[in-house]
């Protein structure tokens, strides 16, 4: 019983890695094309909003195993992908109430439109990390 949690928690601490990597790129790389759009020289807000936003959500990693830990023994009939999507939004959430007391700006909706690309980075990484299983055919 031991094992089977430590490689579950190995695993879930590997997507969970993977999945701030990718919300974190796809995020910025979302933000610096918006940015850049409009006028080249704004590319380092969408760069300084990144770099914020990885240290953020890099704070909150940590409590994404015992997150799991708790929803599968609560809404233990939930697949993986719908628990990854709700902590994905739950997570999204707190990220912002941390970004609204560390950073300058007076409401949520003043913080989305810098904030939104991430979390839509961080759903499209979870229908990929937790998409259906590919099969292989093999050739004999």
């Amino acid at each position: 019983m031991l094992h089977h949690y430590a490689t579950t928690s190995h695993s879930t601490t590997i997507r969970t890695l993977i999945l701030w990597l990718l919300s974190n790129l796809g995020g910025t790389l979302w933000l610096l094309l918006d940015f850049a759009s409009d006028r080249l020289a704004d590319y380092s807000i969408a760069l300084m909003a990144g770099l914020l936003s990885a240290l953020v959500s890099l704070a909150i990693v940590p409590l994404v195993v015992p997150f799991f830990t708790l929803m599968s023994g609560f809404r233990a009939n939930w697949s993986r992908r719908t628990m990854a999507l709700a902590g994905v939004t739950l997570f999204f959430l707190l990220a912002n109430q941390l970004l609204l007391l560390l950073i300058p700006i007076d409401s949520l909706g003043g913080l989305l439109p810098m904030s939104l690309p991430y979390w839509g980075a961080a759903v499209l990484a979870v229908l990929w990390l937790y998409g259906p299983a590919r099969r292989v055919a093999v050739v004999a």
